[in-house]
């Protein structure tokens, strides 16, 4: 079994073990509400540019990106399910700092980009290879237009982890190295006894109603309190991305319908023979206490890619939201994906 990986503020680069390999980021916990006010809101309204596009269907679709001075590469993040641009200031700014240039762009159904359904908080989608289209929409209507110098390299989280690595299969050669953050290659869907259980019952029951909210209730957008949330232990970090939502209400989704489960359990079923084909380098983020993704199946699907998966980086006790979690545990993802990043560049 391909070997993994455990970093405590160290990251393994060209056969070494290197501490320290960046800086401490210069936004921590405890400043957190200062800089974010002082330093990272200006950032996002001065120069982060914004915009939108047409789909191949015809939907409007939402993006930012940011090209920082002499930028040494692009990176092209794409986002998790219920997410938006507006949650990623912080990281953005972050990347920005490195000599990154990054672009995003909110999916089709979520954030700023048009809504499937006329109930807006049903998070939807027809084919998941629609997710896969509009990034290539981006990719080359956007992001190679204005991409001034460097390689292009991926960043995913969650439900953008498998919408990356379905591009990385069907796009062999786009991309110089990708890193997918605690991509969702399955669904936790646990009902009963296993993470698959959810995925049952979307193909048993959802063609009903293909376009009703999963399980047997209507779950619009709620604000779960900290204490009992699944994605972050930064409770700094977790209510400045809830408040973004609560000042925003055009933000909020609620839960996935039938299709959407029926949808991202079929392609979890493809992905490991579809990881066969990505020749691009990558690596894999995971918090060894999230149960919002399979860690499984991110380990099933690091072994099937082969020599193009540089392993699995285990954030030992990390919760899903890797970029929003407290310092210890972001200041590991941010060492591995900043080191990979630079490594990949020099090669």
């Amino acid at each position: 079994m391909k070997t993994t990986l455990t970093i405590l503020a160290t990251f393994l680069l060209g056969g070494t073990l290197t501490a320290n390999v960046y800086a401490q980021s210069t936004i921590s916990e405890a400043n957190f509400a200062e800089l974010n006010q002082s330093v990272i809101q200006p950032f996002w309204q001065n120069q982060v540019q914004k915009g939108s596009l047409q789909s191949s269907d015809g939907l409007t679709l939402a993006y930012s990106y940011v090209i920082p001075a002499q930028a040494k590469a692009t990176i092209l993040l794409i986002q998790g399910r219920t997410e938006s641009m507006m949650k990623y200031h912080e990281l953005m700014w972050e990347l920005s700092q490195q000599g990154y240039a990054v672009f995003t762009m909110d999916h089709r159904g979520q954030g700023l980009s048009d809504r499937m359904l006329e109930n807006r908080e049903k998070g939807h989608v027809e084919k998941f290879q629609q997710y896969v289209d509009d990034q290539q929409v981006f990719i080359n209507t956007v992001v190679l237009s204005k991409q001034t110098s460097g390689q292009l390299l991926l960043l995913t989280h969650s439900m953008g982890g498998a919408v990356g690595s379905l591009l990385l299969a069907q796009q062999p050669t786009l991309f110089k190295a990708a890193v997918l953050s605690s991509p969702m290659h399955m669904p936790n869907t646990e009902v009963l006894f296993s993470e698959a259980d959810g995925c049952y019952l979307a193909s048993a029951l959802g063609w009903m109603c293909s376009d009703c909210f999963a399980g047997f209730v209507d779950v619009p957008y709620n604000e779960t309190p900290f204490a009992k949330n699944v994605l972050t232990q930064s409770e700094v970090r977790y209510k400045a991305f809830r408040d973004q939502y609560r000042a925003l209400p055009k933000l909020q989704l609620g839960g996935p319908t039938w299709q959407w489960v029926n949808e991202s359990c079929d392609i979890a079923d493809e992905l490991p023979e579809l990881a066969k084909n990505i020749q691009t380098p990558f690596l894999i983020l995971q918090g060894t206490a999230d149960t919002v993704v399979s860690n499984s199946a991110q380990d099933e699907f690091c072994e099937s890619a082969g020599q193009s998966c540089a392993g699995v980086i285990k954030v030992k006790d990390a919760m899903h939201e890797l970029f929003i979690e407290k310092d210890v545990y972001r200041q590991q993802a941010l060492t591995a994906l900043l080191g990979f990043f630079d490594k990949a560049l020099k090669s």
